[in-house]
């Protein structure tokens, strides 16, 4: 687990973990009471650490988790 990373952050990527490695913004929005804003920079924070990556489609964004490092 890494524990440079804020907790906030941790339930994010544990519940994309948990959705098969993918999943909407809607559904992190739905399962995280925060706002779209905060969500949107969770998963751009997310991103630039290179553990998710997003996919636009249509309207909305599917998250998907990159492969963890031990798999590097």
């Amino acid at each position: 687990k890494d524990t440079s990373l804020p907790e906030d952050l941790q339930e994010v990527v544990a519940f994309i973990s948990e959705q098969h490695g993918r999943t909407t913004q809607k559904e992190i929005r739905a399962k995280f009471p925060q706002s779209e804003a905060k969500v949107s920079l969770m998963i751009a924070d997310l991103e630039k650490r290179g553990l998710v990556k997003k996919v636009k489609k249509g309207r909305g964004n599917i998250i998907i988790l990159n492969e963890t490092k031990e798999n590097a």
